[in-house]
């Protein structure tokens, strides 16, 4: 009683000497002077002032503190301002409307008095009370979604209200000047802000926490029950210090700790305005003892920005008669997505038939149905031909490189001082036993990147050393083992290397001849519609095969035509065939022609006019073939009568002395010789005359020929004859891609199980799951079955985006060796992959799936159709990303197993952190939180659950209650954000431009070819 006694002195006194200044009196009394942060009073005088700045504001100083409670941020020593106020120590009230965040909200320009200038809808001391239902709009998840200005005081997440205080007494004593309570109350963080106003100018805020939310619906009534209560005085204002008012600084800060009730009347009638009260055990004895009021009376506005489901008391609208509501529009919206997809594959298709791959052959060898001009007619004619000389050639790889057995080398030498001369006309064969350097011979010459190693030497053509380029552009090269589609004719796969590499002002009519010519001058023209095959489909014989590529190349009438190893894996009479077709093109048609060969039957050894013998690296030979066995003789080497030249030099080649880059993966048994060597030599000795016959050519009269026809072919080409063979310019881009497109549309085409499997299998899962979650019910099971439909069709999706690995390691091979020979470049493949394979097998199963299981499940439709559109582009945009992201895996491992498995692991991970396994805000390490956003199921799932679930109030009927909980509430619960669609599908949106771009990065720098 003494306290309050001492206390009602002062309040006595305050008004005293408040009514004296207001008429001019003077009491004789200073009134107190107010200290400054520092310690020094403001009457004091420092002669320092004008010399030294004032420190900068910094809340991390005992000097500076944050106003409302506000939190100082550590890192930069700033306020973090609660919502409404601003300024550096956010003691200054903020105007427009929290449709802004803090920062953007303008400052009231005089905060003695002057009242805010509120944005359109907005109201209120610091204008935090929403007016309208349509400025609610900014804070729904979706911009579609209408929201609601909530005013019947009843608090569901943040609710802020503004009070004015009705006690009678305390108007009176106040002569007119209006006190008024601002609350921001929030739920989800159990605390509120209180804030005392006198005619809009602030006195003293607190902080209420640990709060308690309850609404008593019988007594109607909300009551916030908090325990723990900390308030402060704003200094130099009206009840803190301000001249003529009392002082109440000590008594807030010491006195007022809690627990403090604030209660409100709901009158659902009256949503305007409803009677509060507020109370504190130290305040009231305070209102009590002065004004004779039990509590501090309030008429309070309280509002909340909602969505109209989670305001309370929404009754939702009955779903079936939603559906019944809405059924015209649904199948109307499904007959168009029909007709549209309708629509667009009868165009794709009708283009694509159009391609020159579907149509007829129109022009047959001896009929003159089509009239060619003469220079495009007889293509196989050569008009320049190509002399190819290469002088010393040489080719080492280092020995952490290389496969090394000799001691004290550097470096390991795969071929030492090459020199040859391959004229038109003429077949240079390249000889030597598995490992002697045959294939690394052609790919130089062939100018192929060498992944290892160091290339010397001179290599020209007409005289002319060429850059690598222009000299790929003369050559034709034909690989060792044949990559072709299967499901082609041999008809379509030339004309695949035609239409690809001939230049587009060439009429197709002079294509379409050439190709035929080509068949009939490698005798396959009988066989040009029989289809390719393969080990599971029946198609046309290795020797065959092996002409279809020859043909491929040749189409392009290159003056140099390079094979390697064209009879390996046939028979003798198909490798005769092959030989004696290479004859005809040299003798009938002047083709420089350079094949590699390992052991010819006798007579196609004889079909061979230059021979280059090479062994453990070494040149043994090089000149006319029939001459070679006259350098044997002269190193007294005799081949036995009746046995084949070309089996008696590679026995006296063959040797196990060293390993080379030719020979790591290859048979080492060397061949047994069956004729004697001059002598009765041993089988030992056979192995060292390979060395003692390099050396011996080396020194030969054989070698100065060689030296001296390389000579005078330069000089020749040089003096008389500087002209260079005519290169074709290849196809345009956009011709390369329509040929491309029309290459894989007829693939699928030719084998359609792939694609019909594809969308069997997704439309008999359409519907099975549509009867297993049909007419899903807006419960809290129902939700559980909605998160696990979702869930099984982006998992089937993930699952199925396999096949890609597959079909792009069969096409691998062919990519390689295409691009290797200038059919089209990487970026024409890849968009013809994505649109013509990717697209129709990631396209059309979602919408088969979407069409089939949304109206079955009864999925939310309650909204109009934006729900089920956005359901489509969500499962269209995961099914293209999921599937790029696997591609791009397949093509940066080689190996398929291993791909495979790191596709495992990568859809596995995304599985894990998709928010169905475990709640992504709950992850007890930081650094894993953030794997969700590498995650490209959380972004579709996410995305999927708030679209559906977002705008439904589930029902739960437990113990005879009807509990109703807003969807949003429960997709937090789980750990999903409300607001997050648009950044899902714009997430979904960025996997799929990232994995397109780096899919392509792959492409180009990785499946590149390697020898």
């Amino acid at each position: 009683m003494v306290f309050l006694a001492k206390l009602y002195l002062i309040w006595i006194l305050s008004f005293v000497l408040y009514w004296n200044k207001g008429h001019g009196k003077s009491t004789g009394i200073d009134s107190l002077k107010v200290i400054s942060l520092n310690g020094i009073s403001e009457n004091s005088n420092n002669n320092n002032d004008n010399e030294t700045c004032p420190p900068c504001f910094n809340c991390m100083l005992p000097m500076f503190e944050c106003k409302q409670f506000s939190t100082c941020n550590e890192f930069n020593g700033q306020c973090d301002c609660i919502e409404g106020f601003g300024g550096a120590d956010c003691s200054v009230p903020l105007c427009g409307s929290p449709s802004h965040d803090n920062k953007n909200r303008p400052l009231r320009n005089d905060t003695v008095s002057d009242a805010c200038d509120c944005d359109e809808g907005w109201s209120g001391i610091n204008c935090n009370l929403c007016e309208v239902d349509s400025v609610c709009n900014r804070f729904m998840p979706d911009n579609s979604i209408e929201g609601t200005c909530n005013k019947n005081g009843m608090i569901v997440n943040k609710i802020n209200s503004n009070c004015n205080v009705v006690n009678s007494k305390i108007l009176k004593i106040l002569n007119g000047k209006i006190p008024q309570i601002t609350f921001i109350c929030d739920k989800n963080e159990n605390k509120c802000n209180f804030q005392f106003w006198i005619d809009q100018v602030e006195s003293f805020y607190c902080d209420l926490n640990t709060c308690q939310f309850d609404i008593d619906l019988q007594n109607n009534q909300t009551s916030y029950h908090c325990d723990d209560i900390s308030c402060k005085c704003i200094s130099d204002t009206m009840l803190c210090g301000q001249n003529g008012s009392i002082d109440i600084s000590d008594f807030l800060t010491e006195e007022i700790k809690g627990p403090g009730k604030f209660q409100c009347a709901i009158d659902i009638e009256n949503s305007q305005e409803h009677d509060c009260k507020f109370e504190e055990a130290k305040m009231n004895d305070l209102i009590s003892t002065i004004f004779g009021d039990d509590y501090i009376q309030l008429s309070c506005n309280s509002t909340e920005c909602l969505h109209y489901s989670q305001v309370p008391g929404y009754l939702p609208p009955d779903l079936k008669h939603g559906q019944r509501k809405l059924s015209w529009t649904f199948n109307l919206l499904l007959t168009l997505i029909i007709l549209i997809l309708g629509s667009s594959f009868y165009y794709i298709t009708n283009n694509i038939s159009k391609s020159p791959f579907f149509t007829n052959i129109t022009t047959a060898i001896g009929q003159n149905q089509v009239e060619l001009p003469n220079d495009q007619y007889d293509f196989l004619k050569n008009d320049i031909p190509a002399t190819l000389t290469f002088e010393n050639v040489s080719y080492s790889i280092t020995e952490s490189e290389g496969i090394r057995r000799d001691e004290g080398k550097s470096n390991v030498k795969i071929l030492q001082n090459v020199s040859g001369v391959a004229k038109p006309g003429e077949i240079m064969a390249i000889m030597g036993g598995s490992g002697a350097g045959k294939t690394t011979l052609l790919d130089i010459l062939a100018m192929k990147d060498k992944t290892d190693g160091d290339v010397s030497g001179a290599i020209k053509i007409n005289g002319k050393q060429l850059e690598k380029s222009y000299f790929r552009k003369l050559i034709g090269f034909v690989d060792q083992y044949d990559y072709l589609f299967p499901t082609l004719s041999v008809y379509e796969t030339v004309l695949n290397s035609a239409l690809l590499r001939l230049p587009s002002s060439m009429s197709f009519a002079a294509k379409q001849l050439r190709v035929l010519q080509v068949l009939d001058e490698l005798r396959i023209l009988e066989i040009k519609d029989r289809l390719i095959g393969n080990d599971y489909q029946r198609g046309i014989s290795g020797g065959e095969k092996r002409r279809v590529s020859i043909a491929c190349e040749l189409v392009t009438s290159p003056s140099i035509l390079i094979l390697d190893e064209p009879t390996s894996g046939l028979d003798s009479n198909n490798a005769n065939n092959v030989i004696n077709c290479l004859v005809r093109l040299a003798q009938n048609h002047n083709r420089t022609i350079i094949v590699s060969i390992h052991q010819p039957r006798s007579n196609i050894f004889y079909s061979f006019n230059k021979l280059i013998l090479l062994s453990n690296s070494r040149l043994i030979y090089s000149g006319e073939a029939s001459n070679v066995t006259k350098f044997l003789e002269a190193n007294k080497l005799y081949c036995p009568p009746g046995y084949n030249v070309a089996d008696y030099l590679i026995d006296i080649t063959v040797t196990n002395e060293r390993v080379d880059a030719d020979s790591v993966n290859k048979n080492n048994e060397r061949i047994e010789p069956m004729a004697s060597v001059g002598n009765n030599s041993s089988k030992q000795e056979l192995g060292q005359e390979s060395d003692i016959l390099s050396d011996s050519f080396m020194e030969s009269s054989f070698h100065t020929n060689v030296a001296s026809e390389i000579r005078e072919s330069i000089e020749f080409n040089t003096t008389d004859n500087n002209e260079l063979p005519t290169i074709n310019t290849s196809a345009t881009f956009s011709e390369q891609l329509m040929i491309l497109c029309s290459r894989t549309f007829k693939n699928v085409y030719r084998n359609p199980k792939l694609l019909i499997e594809n969308y069997l299998l997704s439309i008999f899962l359409a519907f099975f799951l549509g009867t297993l979650y049909y007419n899903l019910s807006l419960d809290i099971s129902g939700f559980q079955n909605r998160m696990g439909l979702f869930f099984f069709i982006l998992t089937y999706f993930g699952f199925v985006t396999f096949t890609g690995l597959s079909t792009f390691a069969q096409e691998r091979m062919i990519f390689i060796k295409e691009r290797a020979n200038n059919y089209y470049t990487p970026l024409a493949y890849y968009i013809s992959k994505i649109v013509s394979d990717i697209l129709p097998l990631r396209v059309f199963p979602p919408l088969f799936i979407s069409l089939i299981i949304y109206p079955l499940a009864g999925l939310n439709i309650i909204d109009g159709y934006n729900n089920f559109l956005k359901f489509i582009v969500i499962l269209i945009l995961f099914n293209l990303g999921i599937s790029l992201e696997i591609l791009t895996a397949g093509i940066v491992f080689k190996d398929l197993n291993n791909s495979i498995i790191i596709s495992v692991l990568i859809l596995l991970g995304s599985i894990l952190f998709s928010g169905l396994f475990i709640n992504t805000d709950e992850i007890p390490y930081a650094a894993f939180k953030y794997f969700k956003s590498l995650s490209i199921f959380y972004y579709a799932y996410e995305a999927l659950l708030v679209n559906e679930v977002k705008t439904l109030v589930l029902k739960e009927k437990k113990f005879g209650l009807d509990i109703e909980v807003p969807g949003a509430t429960i997709l937090s619960t789980f750990g999903f954000k409300v607001r997050n669609l648009a950044l899902d599908i714009n997430g979904l949106i960025a996997f799929n431009i990232v994995f397109l771009i780096v899919g392509y990065i792959a492409l180009k720098y990785i499946v590149v070819e390697k020898r």
